[in-house]
């Protein structure tokens, strides 16, 4: 013997599909378009990190620019208020908004002395962080300050002079 099934849609539910499904077609969706392929980042430096003038006593110690162009010093370091401007460093990003960027380099470089003697650079402050997402539209550019520390021996070890160096900082797209 052969059973039949009868499915009954009140008009009531037959109402609430209609609805949905009109609404459906009525309403177009939006979704967020995909990224330019292939992501675009460019980096341009704008400005050099730069500690300014200052020196040392018999003990040395430290010299830091905060990503704001705060410099402090710690230990047997006087900071002096002439010669070089203290600055940050300023890379201006060109991407994309919502670019997720992350900043990559070693964890200390040593400059060399005009004069002999070397001294450690440590890159430790961002005004972005290390990870970030670039905001303004093309041309436009996202600013990244970056600062660092100087770790000084005394004046025997790191006469004076002028010291620089290279670091390398990587801009990474995400």
């Amino acid at each position: 013997m052969m059973k039949v099934y009868q499915t009954y849609i009140s008009l009531k539910t037959y109402k609430w599909f209609l609805l949905t499904f009109l609404l459906g077609i009525a309403i177009p969706s939006i979704a967020q378009e995909n990224p330019p392929r292939p992501i675009s980042v460019e980096v341009s430096t704008a400005q050099f990190l730069n500690f300014g003038t200052f020196t040392t006593g018999t003990s040395g110690g430290n010299v830091s620019v905060d990503y704001d162009g705060l410099r402090t010093g710690t230990g047997d370091v006087v900071l002096l208020n002439f010669g070089p401007t203290v600055s940050p460093a300023l890379y201006d990003v060109t991407a994309n908004p919502g670019t997720i960027i992350n900043i990559t380099h070693t964890a200390s470089v040593m400059l060399s002395g005009s004069n002999g003697g070397s001294i450690s650079l440590s890159i430790d402050s961002y005004s972005t962080g290390k990870d970030f997402l670039a905001t303004a539209n093309p041309p436009s550019t996202t600013p990244v300050y970056i600062g660092g520390t100087l770790s000084i021996g005394n004046l025997s070890a790191n006469p004076a002079g002028q010291y620089s160096g290279f670091v390398t900082i990587t801009f990474i797209q995400q």
